[in-house]
């Protein structure tokens, strides 16, 4: 999976999430981990080497981030990482001499996934990774809201064992992992090896999200909604999410939309960094 350069233009693309940060420029990707601790200086340092080991001079940067962005491109909240809220990419990244377009991820990720969608397209992306986040189109242009913040699906209220959760905090990788004071590597391999505690923590999450999924359905009358991020890796999650989705959807609603993983997988972010960053003058 790459990119490549739009005529003779270099084009880094990054998709910086709560455990990893992917580059991506052409055919060439490099990755590292992140964490809570995660700073701005990391990820400058990060893309500084990344450049001086391609010998390159990039004209562009698109920069997805799991927060809200303000337009000027300042990152006004990141819960999953947040060291980040308060930073211009612009601003710190201004020595490098090139365009910096910062954009959310999973808008990013619609991006990408829906760059042929029709004027009367209805459907969106859904990212289950650290924490959950969708972004939705309707009649063919991006549902934003009042802020340009819509789609914070990781916050839909739920009800569970008499309290009210975040979506977040059941079937987030970061919550998920947290609940059982391991590292999320260590639920993929104990869920994989059939832990019933890891598989019950893992099935619980899933059906969160298929809750999360029915709820956009029910709302939307979507044609199309995409899943993607790294926790649909771990097994039996997936399945225990399509059930409850399928279950709690209206029947007509749910035929009417096709529930699918995304096309481009762990790239489908920064790919859609770099659409982002080629449209930005466009």
């Amino acid at each position: 999976m790459h990119s490549t350069p739009e005529g003779n233009e270099i084009i880094i693309g990054a998709d910086l999430g709560g455990t990893k940060l992917l580059l991506l420029c052409g055919a060439f990707s490099r990755r590292f981990e992140t964490g809570p601790g995660y700073t701005p200086e990391d990820f400058s340092a990060q893309l500084r080497a990344f450049i001086d080991d391609l010998n390159i001079r990039p004209a562009r940067i698109g920069i997805a981030v799991p927060g809200l962005v303000a337009s000027d491109g300042e990152i006004v909240s990141c819960d999953v990482l947040p060291s980040l809220t308060g930073w211009r990419p612009e601003t710190s990244l201004k020595a490098l001499g090139c365009q910096v377009t910062v954009i959310n991820d999973v808008e990013a990720a619609l991006l990408e996934e829906m760059q042929d969608a029709s004027d009367d397209f209805t459907g969106g992306v859904i990212m289950a990774g650290t924490a959950i986040g969708a972004a939705f189109m309707t009649h063919g242009r991006r549902l934003r809201g009042v802020n340009g913040w819509a789609g914070e699906l990781g916050y839909l209220p739920l009800h569970i064992d008499g309290s009210v959760k975040r979506l977040d905090e059941i079937a987030g990788g970061g919550a998920m992992a947290t609940l059982l004071g391991i590292s999320g590597e260590a639920l993929a391999r104990l869920a994989n090896d059939d832990d019933p505690i890891a598989m019950a923590t893992v099935r619980a999450g899933g059906d969160a999200l298929g809750l999360g999924m029915a709820s956009i359905i029910n709302l939307l009358n979507p044609s199309r909604l995409a899943v993607g991020g790294g926790s649909l890796k771990l097994k039996g999650y997936w399945e225990a999410a399509l059930l409850t989705a399928e279950t709690h959807a209206i029947p007509s609603l749910w035929n009417a939309c096709i529930v699918e993983r995304v096309n481009s997988e762990d790239f489908v972010a920064v790919l859609g960094a770099i659409r982002a960053a080629r449209r930005q003058d466009a």
